[in-house]
This record gives structure tokens, C-alpha cells and sequence, in this order.
């Protein structure tokens, strides 16, 4: 077996990875799993951390990576956009999340103001008061959405999962405060 580096464009090539074309998959689809389904950051962090404290000192240093080298630093590189990706969209969707919510405790109190009493439902709002609820709290595969309870005429909260699987971020439309459940 020929253990020559293989390049991108070279689908004669054989590499230690596979062949030219299937040894992306690996990088390409693990990078993308992340992107989708890490909404917390949690395994993106720990898969930063290994990536430049492990493999890339390996990649440059290991005289047995020495002829995949190259490879080797671009799927490093494709490791750390999906991790910086990850990371990057954490505040994006705290804030999308914030914006969301905030647009829903105003139809709330615009329907409380026409109508002398908060909505037993959330779906009482729309379209009068909101065009349309919003089906996700954040822009993630992972997300639960927005939780209305109406338990009685002195109760009323909106809760949504700021961080998964806890972090549930919790509105008290009588005080007008914002809370954490957990």
C-alpha cells in the first residue's frame, strides 16, 4: 500500500485517513454534528481544548505524522472552525432568545391592557397582540421553545431553557422580573 500524503484533488492518493474523497466525512460531518447539535459549547470547549493542547502539538512535533502532516493541520483547522462556529453562535442565541422573549411579554401586556387580564394561553396573543409565537426560544436543534403558565389571576410566568439541560430562565409577569429556576 502506498502511504504517500494525499492531497485534496488527488483521488489516486491513499492516506493513513482513507481515500481522497472519504476521509473528509469524518471531519466535514463530526464538525457539522457539532454545529447543530452543541448548543451549550460544552463538547465544542473540551474539543478546543484537546485540539490545540493534543493534536496539533502531535500533528507539528510527531515524527510518525510526519508524511500526513499537512493533512493532518487542515483537519485541525476544519476542527476548530466548527468549534469556534459553536462558540461564537453561544451569545447570538442568548440574545435571539432575549429579543424573543421580550417581544412576548409585550403582546402580554398589550393583551392584559386591552383586555384587563393576562391571556390564560400563550396562543390568545397571536395575531391580535404578536403576527405569531415563536416556535424555538433560540436558534437550535435542541431547543424547547417558549413556556407560558397561567396557574391563577396572581401567577403568570413565561419560562424558556436558557442553558440546556438546566438554566431555565423564568418571568414573573407580576413583578416584572426575570428569574432562573435552576
Amino acid at each position: 500500500m502506498n502511504s504517500t500524503p494525499a492531497t485534496l484533488g488527488d483521488e489516486s492518493a491513499v492516506s493513513p485517513y482513507g481515500t481522497a474523497w472519504t476521509r473528509w466525512i469524518r471531519p466535514i460531518g463530526l464538525s457539522l454534528l457539532l454545529v447543530f447539535l452543541d448548543a451549550l459549547g460544552v463538547y465544542a470547549f473540551m474539543i478546543g481544548i484537546f485540539l490545540v493542547a493534543v493534536y496539533l502539538p502531535r500533528s507539528l512535533l510527531a515524527k510518525k505524522y510526519a508524511a500526513c502532516r499537512k493533512e493532518r493541520l487542515i483537519r485541525f483547522a476544519v476542527y476548530l472552525v466548527a468549534v469556534t462556529v459553536v462558540l461564537g453562535l453561544i451569545p447570538i442565541n442568548r440574545r435571539v432568545a432575549e429579543d424573543r422573549a421580550e417581544r412576548i411579554i409585550a403582546a402580554v401586556e398589550d393583551y392584559k391592557a386591552a383586555n384587563g387580564k393576562y391571556p390564560d394561553r400563550l396562543d390568545q396573543i397571536a395575531p391580535q397582540f404578536m403576527a405569531e409565537i415563536p416556535t424555538k426560544a433560540r436558534v437550535a436543534f435542541t431547543d424547547t421553545g417558549f413556556r407560558y403558565f397561567a396557574g391563577s389571576q396572581e401567577s403568570h410566568t413565561l419560562m424558556y431553557v436558557a442553558m440546556p439541560p438546566f438554566g431555565r430562565k423564568i418571568y414573573n409577569f407580576e413583578t416584572r422580573s426575570w428569574g432562573f429556576i435552576d
